[in-house]
């Protein structure tokens, strides 16, 4: 039975919003699954107008957006400040380091317990060197140990790392989900040599996700290419700030059948086209994505790190590379592609994963628990 007002937990999420990116995908996700459970009132505060904004009105959430190109953080504080006094939240939960300073700070101001949710590791280091940067990051880390009640691990190794920061007590790990309402599996894997193989990656275009790293991949498939083989073509799906020197990159590799997608708002629509998904990436927590093409039985090739070789079953659902060399890479393909039986069972014990451990309920539910026990 729905719990009445009265019964229901209040918890106000805050957020960037500035992008619509994995950590945004599983807030929109997260929010909806809580939203539909009838057990929680949400008020979602965000420092940007844009997509994820878009995507929560449209659900009928209450938003919030305190513009952050036009107010300062002083200013966002104060806002925030009197948001919570005015809303009466039972919880707190950020997301992203300036959410996570501003938030606790607000959150602690008025009594609130927080916790925060970590999507993934720090993706560069800070020095001295870059003062205001280095007291930012300190920041974040005093405010995660002394103020926020938890901190929440979207995988077991990143929680691992978490520690050597946090104390283990307040480390929680809570895996990703994703809602499977209106997701078909694609059609199955043929046998037929002459149908052309779609390979894509999807993210941002930035050092991390080490999209170089799969135009050096396209540009060994192709060479390696004969009449004999399956037609191959690659798409980049994403925008960001690598992007110029990535199509530099491409030119210069000679890649004939290569395409840049730019930023879809929307991969759903585009991910039944997808064979097989590459994650190239030097580290991660719990890419999204990875959830997304497993639930369409997509076949995935990814570097083993971060969550992924968890999610995929150590191997069982998809293929993992050990190293970052394109030639591994290559040969993990190159094998995938000439055994249509095993893509098959792959992408079938892949979507049944998804199914089983890493659906937007079960995610929703691990969430209300934890918030239980804070409130």
């Amino acid at each position: 039975m729905p719990a009445t007002l009265s019964d229901k937990l209040k918890i106000l999420q805050l957020s960037s919003g500035d992008l619509w990116a994995g950590a945004e995908v599983q807030l929109y996700t997260l929010a909806c699954a809580l939203h539909d459970s009838g057990e929680v009132e949400l008020v979602i505060v965000l420092f940007n107008h844009g997509e994820l904004e878009r995507r929560l009105r449209e659900k009928g959430l209450n938003v919030q957006v305190l513009d952050e190109t036009r107010l300062d953080a002083p200013r966002i504080l104060a806002r925030l400040l009197d948001l919570i006094k005015q809303q009466q939240p039972d919880i707190v939960h950020t997301h992203r380091q300036k959410e996570n300073i501003l938030g606790s700070l607000a959150a602690g101001l008025q009594r609130r317990p927080s916790l925060r949710t970590a999507h993934g590791a720090p993706e560069y280091q800070v020095s001295w060197r870059q003062p205001a940067k280095k007291m930012f990051r300190l920041a974040d880390r005093f405010c995660g140990r002394w103020l926020q009640r938890r901190i929440v691990a979207v995988s077991t190794d990143l929680a691992g790392k978490l520690e050597a920061t946090f104390p283990a007590k307040k480390i929680t790990v809570i895996e990703n989900g994703i809602a499977l309402d209106g997701i078909a599996p694609r059609q199955p894997v043929t046998a037929d040599a002459s149908a052309p193989v779609h390979i894509a990656i999807a993210g941002r275009l930035v050092p991390v996700k080490r999209v170089d790293l799969f135009l050096q991949i396209a540009a060994q498939l192709e060479a390696a290419a004969t009449p004999a083989d399956h037609p191959v073509r690659f798409t980049v799906y994403g925008s960001g700030p690598l992007e110029d020197a990535l199509k530099q990159q491409a030119s210069d590799l000679r890649l004939k059948n290569l395409h840049f997608a730019g930023h879809q708002a929307n991969m759903h629509q585009h991910l039944p086209d997808i064979d097989i998904l590459l994650i190239t990436s030097d580290h991660e927590g719990l890419p999204m994505i990875l959830l997304e093409a497993m639930a369409h039985g997509i076949n995935v090739v990814s570097h083993a790190v971060g969550g992924i070789p968890r999610v995929l079953d150590d191997g069982a659902c998809g293929c993992l590379v050990g190293s970052q060399q394109a030639g591994d890479y290559v040969d993990a393909i190159q094998t995938l592609l000439n055994q249509p039986e095993r893509r098959k069972q792959l992408a079938r014990k892949a979507r049944e994963r998804v199914e089983s451990r890493y659906s937007a309920t079960q995610n929703a539910l691990a969430y209300l628990q934890l918030y239980r026990q804070l409130e």
